[in-house]
């Protein structure tokens, strides 16, 4: 499994890290998860690869910074003929029709085959796509939200939490993981404010993955310049991304 980070920051965060897209080549399948401002271009700035090798893209819930790059993916993909494969929460979906219709791309409108995803308290299947199972899990955030898990034929795990505050559900749905990828909006001492948003810290993040058993953990969504990284447990590897960094997980 290769992930490729397009674009690392949240809607407030430095222009350079970009807004939250990241791209899982799986062995049978291509997936986007969320697809913020912009992450069209840095698809193809990244990987040199289009929306036609694109098979579903995965929005974990509808704030602006992680769906506003799908109009550009729906425009493109109805000028190939071909259409768009996307998850997300049926609120999502709704505010993604409403997006078409501001936008004013009516016409490629077609080009979108919307897959609502059940909003569940506990980590269930969602579907499998060419041999990636795809689980989802409610998540504590200020909008209802989604965490994603990808499991690949060959056994390789990824978890992503999207936006979200602590969750204990994500930690179950993390077991078993060896990547977990988590939100860190906010450095250590600034919990009682990352929270009141719905976001977590750095040190959130590192309990979560401690908590759940991972190996590594890749911060992204941060908005500070700089993360500061408390200490981890032996055993636990960290990544801070930048943009079109990419990693192998086996």
């Amino acid at each position: 499994m290769r992930v490729t980070f397009l674009g690392v920051g949240g809607w407030v965060s430095m222009p350079w890290l970009n807004h939250p897209s990241i791209l899982v080549e799986a062995k049978g399948a291509r997936l986007l998860l969320d697809a913020g401002e912009g992450s069209y271009r840095q698809l193809r700035r990244c990987t040199g690869i289009d929306v036609d090798s694109i098979d579903a893209v995965i929005v974990t819930h509808g704030h602006g910074d992680h769906i506003l790059g799908l109009p550009s993916y729906i425009l493109m993909a109805g000028s190939r003929g071909i259409k768009l494969s996307v998850m997300a929460p049926s609120y999502v979906i709704d505010g993604l029709m409403n997006l078409i219709k501001a936008t004013h791309i009516q016409q490629y409108a077609t080009a979108l085959n919307p897959i609502p995803i059940n909003i569940s308290n506990e980590p269930s299947l969602v579907t499998e796509l060419k041999g990636v199972r795809i689980y989802a899990v409610k998540v504590n955030h200020s909008v209802e939200a989604i965490a994603i898990k990808l499991i690949d034929q060959d056994g390789s795990c990824l978890t992503y939490s999207g936006d979200t505050a602590p969750s204990r559900s994500l930690i179950e749905l993390a077991k078993g993981c060896d990547v977990l990828i988590h939100e860190a909006s906010g450095n250590p001492g600034f919990e009682d404010e990352a929270h009141r948003h719905g976001h977590s810290t750095v040190r959130d993040a590192i309990n979560i993955a401690k908590e759940a058993g991972v190996k590594q953990l890749i911060l992204t969504h941060f908005y500070t310049i700089n993360p500061i990284i408390s200490e981890l447990n032996e055993g636990l590897s960290l990544m801070v991304p930048y943009e079109c960094s990419m990693i192998e997980i086996k």
